[in-house]
């Protein structure tokens, strides 16, 4: 997208008119000086948006490696298999006893440390998460670089076609004639 945006504005920039006070300069900038200067700030305005991206990512990783307090307060393992068992019996045991509050208080406690429980996490999980980070902070950066890349060769383009605009329809029709000639002997 980017590509695009800075591609056409590098397209459409030889028809903005010189500012007034250059013009009126005696020896005014050159068309190159413009582009140059359109190259310079799409990349500087590419890296940013780069820079700004990958930054985000990064923090994300960031946050995901370490464990913010609250959820460490919050967070406990799952009850086991005695911990179930002792909060059924004491209910049980509750119940029999005949207190039903007690008995609703047990499960309640159980239940809640069902809902308050967090499984611990996979670390091939968290292996493939920090890849996949990677990969994308790597594929950003390409696709900044090529960026780059693209609006500078857009630039010279559009710098050269007015020098190789009378040549090129010369030479497209030699390159016809020479392929139709080629072409002849094949039959």
């Amino acid at each position: 997208m980017w590509l695009l945006l800075f591609g056409l504005g590098a397209a459409i920039l030889y028809r903005l008119p010189l500012p007034a006070a250059l013009a009126a300069l005696p020896y005014p900038p050159p068309l190159e000086a413009r582009y140059a200067l359109f190259f310079l700030i799409a990349a500087l305005l590419r890296v940013a948006i780069l820079r700004a991206r990958v930054g985000a990512l990064e923090r994300r990783e960031r946050r995901a490696r370490r464990v913010p307090r609250r959820d460490v307060r919050f967070a406990l393992a799952p009850p086991g298999l005695i911990e179930m068992g002792a909060g059924i019996g004491k209910g049980v045991a509750e119940a029999m006893l005949g207190n039903p509050f007690a008995a609703a208080w047990a499960g309640a406690a159980l239940l809640l440390r069902f809902a308050a429980s967090r499984p611990p996490e996979d670390p091939t999980l968290v292996a493939r998460r920090a890849a996949e980070r990677k990969r994308a902070i790597a594929r950003e950066q390409r696709r900044g670089v090529l960026c780059i890349c693209g609006v500078g060769l857009i630039c010279v383009a559009a710098c050269w076609w007015p020098v190789l605009s009378p040549r090129w329809p010369a030479a497209w029709a030699t390159f016809v004639h020479t392929a139709q000639a080629q072409t002849r002997g094949w039959r």
